[in-house]
């Protein structure tokens, strides 16, 4: 069983070429050591549950929010390394935003805790050739994160290589981030419902390899896609009902040759992250995706103190879960949801006024109303 808006990862642990007399220009020095690091990040030796969270970087309108997004970024980053204590971090925005977040990952390392993998997330392929010109000087982006088909659903193996017959830019985008020194991760959209045996899951990850141009990503992104189901009266599908997950049946050929991450949407709060990760657990994944969706309000309220000290909560709880009462704990409404209670108290903070008003432009700080 999958949790509610679950997403399943495979990570390619394997570092061997297959068709390098294709793919050999394209794997350079850089790929290869991209390959290796994503690959011990994203994989424990001692098979603990594996922590990855996705960070929305902002693109402030103001002209001096602009100037200290530097520092913010790279107060976020090292809150994410040193207290998070995360695995590797996917990262979607600007590179210019990135780029303060890859120093400062950079600067960490031969230090303990050392840095964290950045997989740059791309949103648009029209500009991923003018975003890959500057990642390849960006050190500490070692992935760039993809969509097939621009997301389009895919309910079996057999439709991944109709479309892949159709459709040559998956095959075109990963030659170009391999080119530039990076490792291309696929991410492919799961009908929901859809029942996925040990032959099908095989056949879809061959399928992958040949799109890719015949040599393997370091990670294949499997995602659900949205039911978009209807309740009466014309409201949306209530938040704890459970929609209709892919059921995936991993062969144990595919086990030895791949490691699997599971990527969370779920909002946090009533144990919701924890019951997800639980299931990961149980279903012997090797890591979690924790999507940006799972941190409340992350688009209204896009403070970056704010996020990275939610991720620090909810990553250290998880993490904290990783025993062997692990599914015990998890499946029990815990009296205090950690990530949540921190949420709501930093937002009573920041609502009060007691940290100042953001338009106050340095008042006296009165308040008439309140006397």
């Amino acid at each position: 069983m999958m949790t509610p808006l679950f997403f399943a990862a495979l990570t390619l642990s394997s570092a061997g070429l297959q068709r390098t007399d294709a793919l050999v220009i394209t794997e350079s020095a850089r790929a290869q050591t991209a390959r290796s690091r994503l690959a011990e990040a994203l994989k424990s030796p001692s098979k603990k549950l594996t922590i990855h969270p996705e960070l929305v970087l902002p693109e402030p309108s103001d002209p001096t929010a602009l100037l200290l997004r530097a520092s913010e970024v790279t107060k976020m980053s090292e809150m994410i390394r040193t207290r998070a204590k995360a695995n590797a971090v996917f990262v979607e925005g600007t590179v210019d935003a990135l780029i303060p977040m890859a120093k400062e990952q950079e600067g960490a390392r031969g230090n303990f805790p050392g840095p964290l993998p950045i997989i740059y997330s791309s949103t648009d392929d029209d500009s991923l050739t003018t975003n890959l010109e500057q990642l390849q000087d960006v050190e500490g982006v070692e992935g760039v994160l993809i969509k097939c088909f621009s997301g389009k659903v895919i309910g079996s193996a057999d439709d991944f290589l109709a479309e892949a017959k159709t459709d040559s830019s998956l095959t075109e985008r990963c030659s170009a981030i391999w080119e530039a020194g990076l490792q291309p991760i696929p991410e492919i959209v799961l009908a929901a419902g859809s029942e996925w045996t040990e032959d099908d899951v095989e056949k879809l990850v061959d399928g992958v390899k040949e799109s890719c141009g015949g040599l393997d990503p370091v990670s294949i992104v499997f995602a659900t896609g949205e039911t978009g189901e209807e309740v009466e009266g014309g409201e949306e599908e209530e938040e704890n009902e459970e929609p209709s997950t892919p059921n995936i049946e991993i062969p144990s050929s595919v086990s030895k040759r791949l490691s699997f991450l599971g990527s969370v949407r779920t909002s946090a709060g009533e144990g919701r992250m924890n019951a997800a990760a639980s299931t990961l657990s149980s279903c012997k994944f090797n890591g979690a995706f924790l999507r940006a969706d799972c941190v409340p309000g992350y688009r209204m309220n896009p403070d970056l103190d704010v996020v990275g000290g939610f991720w620090s909560a909810a990553i250290s709880d998880l993490k904290s879960l990783k025993s062997k009462n692990f599914s015990f704990r998890s499946k029990v409404k815990l009296s205090k949801d950690v990530p949540m209670e921190w949420y709501n108290y930093q937002k009573d903070v920041m609502d009060s006024g007691a940290l100042g008003m953001p338009s106050s432009g340095g008042g006296d700080g009165l308040n008439p109303e309140a006397g």
